[in-house]
């Protein structure tokens, strides 16, 4: 009897452990609180969130379906500057602004292909913004590194929805 109480608890455990990556790919698609790489959730080799600081400027952002990002000026960062990206969507799709270094969007382009309709909810150096909508974004950049803003909804950063910028 202590044998087959071992077997069916060893086949119980196996069930319940087989329904956990259900869940995880049930849950994938809402990413608001998952830590999804160091660089979404506030540090980044760019810099780091700026909410709750003193914009040093503001840059008027416009995303079109034309799969390019349109500034109202060209950006101009200085190490320690706070900006306020003030993102719109002017399109009929979803687009997302991210910022980082070359290589952290990479990474998040990567990911993303997982993970088609993700929001990025409060993740600090991403927004999601619906068509007709606008979204703030405040980042304090820092060091000398390449910046890449972009957007990683699969196939927009390769029909060219990106801009590269550096830190001064």
């Amino acid at each position: 009897m202590k044998n087959i109480n071992t077997i069916f608890s060893a086949f119980a455990l196996a069930g319940l452990l087989s329904l956990a990556p259900l869940q995880a790919s049930e849950d994938s698609h809402n990413m608001e609180g998952m830590d999804h790489g160091e660089h979404m959730m506030g540090e980044s080799k760019v810099g780091k969130s700026g909410k709750g600081m003193a914009p040093t400027q503001t840059i008027q952002v416009t995303m079109l379906d034309t799969m390019r990002f349109e500034f109202d000026k060209a950006p101009s960062l200085k190490d320690g500057d706070v900006v306020k990206f003030v993102v719109t969507n002017k399109g009929k799709i979803p687009h997302e602004f991210s910022i980082g270094s070359p290589e952290e969007q990479a990474h998040h382009r990567e990911m993303m292909k997982d993970m088609a309709g993700m929001d990025h909810g409060d993740s600090d150096n991403t927004v999601t913004v619906k068509p007709g909508q606008t979204t703030p974004l405040f980042w304090q950049f820092a060091g000398k590194e390449q910046v890449l803003f972009a957007c990683n909804i699969p196939g927009h950063f390769e029909a060219g929805m990106k801009h590269s910028s550096s830190i001064n």
